[in-house]
């Protein structure tokens, strides 16, 4: 079975641009025909079903993120077998690569803000900041769903529980959009896309340096990176800094993807839509939950293989690396009924479009609350409108796509 991928007519490359243009037009054939799919140019296998995804991101003992979540196409041409890379500690990444114990005390460090409870005491702040947004938007009858409304109140709530300023979100999520944003078809980031990296992170480290002097206010993110011992020595400011970062991205990057991919899924059914409007509070929940399943714009995480396994009917060898498509997963008929289709009140058994297992998403109440709240007052206070998508702009990435434009005109 092992070769029977490659063997095939079919070719898959997260990297083609094909694509990265449209990857669900290879899930249906990868989960069908070619489960464990063999790529010999990376030596790195595909899973695509949902129970194969949701089994290696559960599985902390043969899989290890101490490589990276990420790959880029230049790490998986160079081949390695045996052990898997050890984590870089000095200077050290991102808390995101590192296995348990590890990730496990950076987590628990950084948990309290992110637990379902304190997240909800910011519920009221979250609605007051978008019925301020919409108070601003909607006179103008035109707006753009993600830039003016998903990125703005997501990239401010995401300020708000790192304790930045509210007045910086909007140069903040401007900045982390340019950092992932690609070039045309090609993979990989932009020159322009490191230049904002360095400043993004240059903001970073000067907040990590003021808190650490005691010129800012007690912050429940920095506080304990500065002074928990987490890896036997104190962090540096760029070592705090880079958690910050991951935590920015995650907060400001997905969430007006998921919004504005939602939104666009229920306007194209009116039958659905009618049902929502009828009572926008009780439907913001389920609604967003379903737009986390079919529009979640990540589409692929790796993984390491540290010990020989067998997964998908297929045996992973210590060093492979792997990629769980969580886009393709989501949409995978053994789990779902009619998965092609948006079906706005679906009943969701479980979740795949924030991970699971030891690198669950930290951010996903808030994301959840954020992604609710702006379902519920936008449908609210506008129930009439109009999507553009022919004027929107769609991200054309090897990881995470999606509307990064998309028009609405209030009817």
């Amino acid at each position: 079975m092992n070769d029977v991928g490659h063997q095939s007519s079919f070719r898959y490359d997260p990297f083609s641009v094909e694509a990265m243009r449209d990857p669900y037009r290879f899930y249906p054939t990868l989960r069908e025909e070619f489960p464990a799919y063999f790529i010999p140019e990376y030596d790195t296998y595909v899973f695509s079903r949902y129970a194969d995804v949701w089994d290696g991101f559960m599985d902390g003992e043969h899989f290890s993120e101490a490589e990276r979540q990420l790959f880029s196409r230049e790490d998986l041409l160079v081949h390695h077998r045996g052990n898997p890379p050890q984590p870089v500690l000095d200077p050290m990444g991102m808390f995101l690569f590192l296995d348990p114990p590890l990730h496990t005390g950076f987590r628990r460090a950084l948990a309290p803000p992110f637990t379902k409870p304190n997240v909800g005491k910011l519920a009221e702040q979250i609605t007051t900041l978008v019925r301020d947004r919409l108070a601003e938007l909607l006179p103008r009858g035109r707006f753009d769903l993600n830039t003016d409304f998903g990125s703005y109140v997501s990239a401010a709530a995401t300020s708000t529980i790192l304790g930045f300023p509210i007045s910086d979100a909007e140069r903040l999520v401007s900045l982390v959009n340019r950092m992932v944003a690609r070039e045309g078809d090609k993979p990989g980031g932009t020159p322009d896309g490191v230049v904002a990296r360095n400043e993004v992170m240059d903001y970073l480290i000067s907040a990590v340096a003021a808190r650490r002097a005691g010129r800012s206010a007690e912050n429940g993110i920095i506080d304990p990176l500065i002074t928990a011992d987490l890896i036997g020595r104190p962090l540096t400011d760029p070592e705090v800094a880079i958690d910050l970062l991951s935590i920015l991205v995650g907060g400001s990057e997905t969430v007006p993807k998921v919004l504005a991919g939602g939104i666009l899924a229920l306007w194209k059914q009116p039958d659905q839509l009618a049902q929502v409007l009828a009572d926008p509070v009780a439907a913001a929940a389920p609604l967003y939950e379903e737009s986390l399943r079919y529009c979640a714009p990540a589409q692929w995480f790796g993984r390491t293989v540290k010990k020989r396994h067998e997964l998908g009917g297929v045996t992973l060898e210590p060093g492979q690396r792997v990629i769980l498509l969580i886009a393709a997963a989501n949409r995978d008929p053994r789990e779902f009924d009619a998965p092609e289709s948006f079906i706005w009140n679906r009943e969701h058994r479980r979740m795949l479009s924030f991970g699971v297992g030891p690198h669950f998403c930290i951010g996903a109440h808030l994301a959840r609350l954020e992604g609710q709240i702006m379902v519920r007052e936008l449908l609210s206070a506008a129930p009439r409108f109009t999507l553009e998508p022919e004027a929107g702009d769609w991200a054309v990435s090897e990881f995470q796509v999606g509307w990064t434009k998309l028009p609405i005109r209030i009817d």
